[in-house]
């Protein structure tokens, strides 16, 4: 009747985001933009559901890349983000990709003055931002049409059949004692993700031997976070006062992240809050400790005493920092590494709950964002109807686990580099304790130029990742394989020929069945 509301089509179906960090905030935002362009294809209904009482972030610093930057473009925040960052990102003239510095590293492990040894380059370089900075951004472009719970913090999901249409719904169990349906699950609730447990379990008890643990299985275990051997230190520094300590300080005029390294150590710094603070993060690799059980809590409070005893006998610049310690906190840096599969029927993975890794590159959050940004274009397509998740979900992961596996074993590789301690490389031993002296000699001193001259230049080409494959590149990857599925299904031989093959080199690759560690 006139004056009556137009009656809202039916959603396709409805999809779960587990987690308000910044993969799940990004998802619902890609799931409204690209809604939009759905026509008259009703979106799925979203429901966001976060553990805390309140969508906020944890840790304080977060790297900005040109792959981070492509996707904020393409989902029209890039205005917003780019006001929150310490420098403004872009290309060089007339749009071009110009090589900027992206990282910078110093030797400072000796009392005397260090040095620059190298620096990364990449195209456009990197900005940096507070995360909580970009959370805001994100939450300020959620659509209203996303549904966010607080205080909900997942337990586990189940699933059974309806009787009605025998649909496959998920049933979610919250610590609350209440429960909610859906039809299609993403978790992006971390590295402790209740998704992946509860993912793995069901595949243990369905695909592997039934007397092997899944802790033990081959496969399965893979999905339990891994102890790196490394903590970090971590605190901001107000710039005011590390500019009263010392107006000349390295850190206060480099605007990209700066390593100070040292054997089986490094600090990174770099600002945030738009050059307000200096986020510090001091890390120690603890010999014959990675892959063991982190006795303590994975983060507790630390002193300034603690830091000091592992920094001090530094040159002068990180003598100055370790004087403006104030409230630090140690985290001991865990991986979700090789992980095999991250999808499972309509449930998906993404961000730390797939592929959590060192922060050496400066990429978790970048990478979860690029998952988000895949997903919610595949999700929010109109082609995707209930029945093709599954599959679409499949070629989600085909494009993106094997490229952020690799990001995560080569954030390991180069973080051993940053604390000279890669085979092959600069091994570092102090050159003064070497020849007993205070001062070490000239030849000695142009050897150690020159191992560290060759170690920069590794780490120059470990970065390459960064602009060798664009997210651009691997969107349009998957929505040729998506064309190629719907195409099929609506009986187009040459695309059923297409994915036939695009299987057949999937079953080669295929991971085998259970075998006990």
């Amino acid at each position: 009747m006139p004056g009556e509301p137009a009656s809202q089509p039916t959603p396709r179906f409805r999809v779960a985001i587990i987690g308000g960090g910044i993969a799940g905030l990004t998802l619902a935002v890609a799931l409204g933009h690209f809604a939009k362009n759905s026509g008259n294809t009703a979106p799925p209904e979203v429901h966001l559901y976060e553990s805390g009482p309140e969508i906020t972030t944890v840790g304080a610093g977060i790297s900005v890349w040109p792959r981070t930057w492509a996707v904020m473009r393409a989902l029209g925040l890039y205005d917003d983000l780019s006001r929150a960052t310490v420098q403004a990102m872009g290309g060089g003239e007339g749009g071009k990709d110009e090589f900027k510095t992206a990282f910078v590293f110093r030797k400072s492990n000796q009392p005397r003055e260090g040095y620059e040894f190298g620096r990364a380059m990449v195209p456009n370089g990197s900005t940096t931002m507070h995360r909580a900075d970009m959370v805001d951004v994100l939450v300020k472009h959620i659509p209203s049409s996303c549904t966010i719970h607080t205080s909900k913090r997942l337990l586990s999901y189940t699933s059974a059949v309806t009787d009605t249409s025998g649909t496959l719904v998920y049933t979610l169990h919250f610590a609350d004692g209440t429960t909610a349906e859906t039809d299609v699950i993403v978790g992006g609730d971390g590295i402790k993700s209740k998704v992946r447990a509860a993912m793995y379990d069901s595949a243990h008890a369905r695909d592997c031997a039934q007397d092997v643990k899944r802790e033990e299985c081959a496969r399965c275990a893979k999905a339990t976070p891994k102890w790196t051997g490394t903590v970090g230190y971590r605190f901001l520094i107000p710039s005011e006062r590390m500019r009263e300590v010392n107006p000349e300080h390295h850190a206060l005029k480099v605007t990209s992240p700066m390593s100070y390294s040292g054997k089986e150590k490094h600090i990174i710094t770099y600002p945030i809050s738009h050059g307000k603070y200096l986020n510090w993060i001091g890390f120690v690799t603890i010999s014959g400790g990675e892959g063991m059980t982190y006795p303590h809590k994975w983060v507790i409070d630390s002193t300034q005493e603690e830091v000091t005893a592992h920094f001090g006998g530094w040159e002068p610049e990180v003598d100055q920092m370790l004087k403006l310690v104030e409230k630090p906190t140690l985290w001991a840096i865990h991986v979700i590494e090789d992980l095999p599969f991250a999808v499972d029927g309509c449930v998906a993975l993404m961000g730390d709950a797939v592929h959590a890794m060192t922060t050496h590159f400066g990429a978790g959050g970048g990478q979860a964002i690029e998952d988000a940004f895949i997903l919610g274009r595949l999700l929010a397509n109109p082609r995707t109807t209930l029945p093709l998740v599954s599959s679409a979900f499949q070629i989600y992961q085909d494009v993106r686990l094997p490229f952020a596996r690799t990001v995560v074993n080569d954030a390991r590789k180069v973080g051993l580099m940053y604390e000279f301690n890669w085979p092959g490389l600069y091994n570092s031993v102090p050159l003064s304790e070497s020849e007993g002296r205070e001062e070490p000699s000239e030849d000695a001193m142009a050897e150690e130029t020159k191992q560290l001259g060759e170690l920069a230049e590794a780490i120059q080409e470990i970065w390459q990742w960064q602009w060798k494959e664009k997210v651009e590149d691997q969107w349009g990857e998957v929505d040729r394989r998506f064309d190629q599925l719907t195409k099929a299904k609506h009986g187009d031989a040459a695309a059923a020929a297409d994915m036939k093959e695009d299987k057949s080199e999937k079953a080669r690759r295929r991971w085998s069945k259970c075998t006990i560690m």
